[in-house]
């Protein structure tokens, strides 16, 4: 039975009209409905139209009625053929051509997004095959097609298979037995169900090929999936040029094309706009992507006419529990891990799977997990039907909690973290208290992102929430903006209440550590033991612990290394009490291993920056834990190379781990000054280079950067001394120049022995510019 006459069946009994009624309300006679119905003939095309208006059919069913009368086995594409060439799709084309001509893969699925060009691709496939004489191309439009049942005999309909009361299957494998056929069918994503059969028809016709267009894959035995997403950025940029009329590509046209992902439908709907404005303007416009991808030509189908109906056509597809979990993901900023997504949704994976084969969900890589993103194009759709107060709420409460237990968030979670800050200080304040202000400072020194931090904590902090203000100035201060770090301390004193023992310890412990930075021990020491006393009359071990870890830091720089060492593991103690988290634990191991290792206690520094490595890997801070290990690598080279070797190449381990960003390159930068120096004992040439990027970072600073330059020009010089003496007096006169604090004993060991060796040879200091090329012209090329 054929597909229009299986329909006309239906649709009279659902008329409720017999054969001789419906036959007298369309013209025909009885003998010619029956002849219909029972598949004997096919309907002229006026009868058809007389039928539909008697049974009064609409819509879609009008669309398939029409439609499966005059089956086609001539090309029949579901949007008009553009006249000026397939654009970007070369490369397809030619796969796709291939796996048709040379029977690779009989079964063949284009998939990809809505408005990716699939159907497009199909329909140039079809013209291409056309004039061939060794095969039949025959095209089948789905797009009306909403009964399942309907699909066999549709096929079978578009192959030329004479009315037949065989089954589909058996009707195609008598009508071609061995002949070369192509089969393209489009528009199959909403009839996935009937996927087995229309698989079981290459098994049994030995020449018949099959190709479908679908947004999500079918899943059967022999498909092979090709798929098309994104053009690529010139091919985008030139279909821009052509549907625009313009004459050549700009900046501003590069910018639309990826701010629309590459889509052919989207970059065609923004071109459009070109009429009205210029395609600067139009750029600039692209963040609210639904108001301006519409407008779209008025002969293409409704979903073809802008984005928000061949996104929300996508969704028509999917169940409504993922259609939910869609809305969901709209809540997110950059994406989710899963085993975010499960503690928030139970276990969603049915759900993704739908939304990923549809191509509404990307899945990501993400260090050992996985992570889930909505594309841009459709990212704000589904924020805009996340219409629950609710699902922000547990959202921005999930990620806070997350930072307080410690948990370990990476980069790729800044807008998480970030849209979290700012609904708390609109709706839940309260939530921004000392501990999570805290949080947030781990966070945004263990991913790098201290500019990022230390702006947002400000602005929101400004609202009258001094612990963030206090950790704004904390990340400022890192990343070496020491006027930003001083006012935010002073805006944090000033509406702190006077017993708010933790704003106002941790406001002066910052003004010290400013001070440190400044070169003004005096003072630092001044804000720290006021620091110390608020400290101590708040009872806070954690307190505690945080301002005798400053206090040691402004000891140590004014020379005062054991008294430093005694303030430090005072602090670790009060750490410890505490319950501080590996992290905190870490920072303070490593500050100990620093100062063991000024005072030339080398087994000691190894040790304590042993364990300072793990804890600060445990706690994500990789950046630390990278320069702890250089720390272990200085004090073991002289007595070990090897293991002062492999601490150097642990440090680029966890380097490669590392977010450098916003800041942190200061500390990258310290890494790589003594990793050199590492190097230039085991007479590896490319500390050069490794020198002189580094001391082209630390030396754009005026703050302790300088020191740690000093300290590697030093240790530089001591093992040059015999291989290249002039060069080890010009270094040793440099570091001389650049030093500002008293020399470290570990650091006036290796001066004295570079000195004792030099002898006679003197030289003039470098100044700073003449010193990095000096680092550059003797790496190697």
């Amino acid at each position: 039975m054929s597909a229009f006459a299986e329909l006309l069946r239906r649709h009279r009994a659902a008329a409720g009209l017999s054969q001789v009624e419906l036959a007298r309300l369309s013209g025909i006679s009885d003998r010619a409905l029956r002849d219909l119905e029972q598949g004997r003939r096919v309907p002229r095309a006026q009868s058809a139209r007389l039928m539909a208006a008697a049974l009064e059919l609409t819509g879609d069913d009008l669309t398939a009625f029409l439609a499966t009368a005059r089956p086609s086995s001539t090309p029949v594409p579901s949007a008009p053929v553009n006249t000026d060439g397939l654009v970007g799709r070369t490369d397809e084309l030619r796969s796709l051509l291939d796996l048709v001509l040379r029977g690779r893969h009989r079964l063949v699925s284009i998939t990809g997004p809505a408005g990716a060009g699939k159907s497009r691709l199909a329909t140039e496939l079809v013209a291409l095959l056309g004039g061939r004489t060794d095969l039949l191309v025959c095209a089948l439009d789905l797009s009306a097609v909403t009964d399942v049942a309907l699909v066999g005999d549709l096929v079978a309909d578009a192959l030329g298979c004479g009315p037949s009361r065989l089954a589909p299957p058996d009707r195609v494998a008598a009508h071609l037995r061995d002949r070369r056929v192509v089969l393209v069918a489009d528009r199959f994503e909403h009839l996935v169900d009937a996927a087995p059969e229309l698989a079981a028809l290459p098994r049994r016709c030995p020449g018949l090929t099959v190709v479908v267009t679908s947004q999500r894959p079918l899943r059967v035995r022999d498909e092979h999936v090709l798929p098309v997403s994104g053009l690529p950025p010139a091919a985008a940029a030139e279909l821009f040029v052509r549907r625009a009329g313009l004459a050549a590509a700009d900046d501003a046209v590069h910018t639309i094309c990826r701010k629309v992902e590459h889509l052919p439908l989207a970059i065609e709907l923004a071109a459009g706009w070109v009429r009205l404005m210029s395609p600067a303007d139009l750029a600039v416009r692209l963040t609210d992507r639904l108001r301006y991808l519409t407008d779209g030509p008025r002969d293409l189908p409704a979903r073809h006419r802008s984005l928000r109906a061949a996104v929300e056509a996508t969704l028509d597809l999917v169940t409504a529990e993922a259609r939910a979990t869609f809305r969901f993901l709209g809540g997110f900023h950059g994406g989710v891990r899963l085993r975010d997504l499960e503690t928030l949704l139970g276990q969603p994976l049915p759900e993704l799977t739908e939304l990923i084969d549809i191509n509404l969900v990307r899945l990501t890589p993400d260090g050992d997990t996985s992570r889930y993103t909505l594309p841009d194009t459709v990212a704000e759709l589904a924020a805009e039907q996340l219409d629950s107060p609710d699902a922000h709420a547990r959202i921005a409460a999930h990620y806070l909690d997350l930072l307080r237990a410690g948990a370990t968030l990476g980069a790729l979670d800044a807008a998480n973290v970030r849209a979290a800050v700012r609904w708390a200080a609109a709706e839940d304040p309260a939530r921004l208290d000392a501990a999570a202000a805290m949080a947030l400072t781990r966070y945004y020194e263990a991913t790098g992102r201290l500019g990022e931090g230390a702006e947002l904590l400000r602005q929101v902090g400004a609202g009258g929430i001094p612990p963030l203000l206090i950790r704004s100035g904390q990340l400022a201060a890192l990343r070496g903006d020491l006027d930003a770090a001083s006012e935010s301390a002073g805006r944090a004193l000033a509406v702190a209440a006077e017993d708010d023992h933790g704003t106002r310890t941790a406001g002066l412990s910052l003004l010290g550590m400013v001070a440190v930075e400044r070169g003004d021990p005096a003072a630092a020491l001044a804000h720290l033991r006021r620091a110390l006393a608020v400290a101590r009359r708040s009872g806070d071990d954690a307190t505690l612990g945080r301002v005798l870890n400053n206090l040691s830091s402004a000891l140590a720089e004014i020379g005062r290394p054991q008294q430093a060492i005694g303030r430090l593991e005072a602090a670790l103690a009060a750490k410890l009490r505490a319950g501080a988290g590996p992290f905190e634990l870490g920072r303070t191991l490593f500050n100990l291993a620093l100062l063991s290792l000024d005072l030339g206690l080398l087994e000691v520094t190894v040790g304590r920056a042993a364990e300072a490595v793990r804890l600060l890997t445990e706690g994500g801070h990789t950046l630390l834990a990278a320069l702890a290990e250089t720390t272990a690598a200085l004090a073991l080279l002289d007595h070990d190379p090897a293991a002062a070797s492999a601490c150097v190449h642990r440090a680029d381990r966890l380097l490669a781990d590392s977010v450098a960003e916003n800041g942190n390159d200061r500390v990258e930068a310290t890494v790589h000054l003594r990793a050199s120096v590492v190097r230039q004992a085991l007479g590896d040439a490319t500390a050069w280079r490794e020198l002189a990027g580094a001391a082209r970072i630390s030396l754009a600073h005026t703050t302790r950067d300088r020191d740690s330059v000093a300290e590697a020009l030093t240790l530089h010089a001591r093992y040059l001394r015999a291989r290249d003496p002039e060069c080890a007096a010009a270094l040793l006169a440099t570091a001389d120049r650049l030093r500002r604090k008293k020399i470290t004993p570990f650091v006036a060991a290796a001066r004295d022995h570079a000195l004792a060796a030099l002898g006679k040879h003197a030289a003039t200091a470098l100044d700073d510019v003449a010193l990095i090329a000096f680092a550059e012209a003797r790496a190697p090329r």
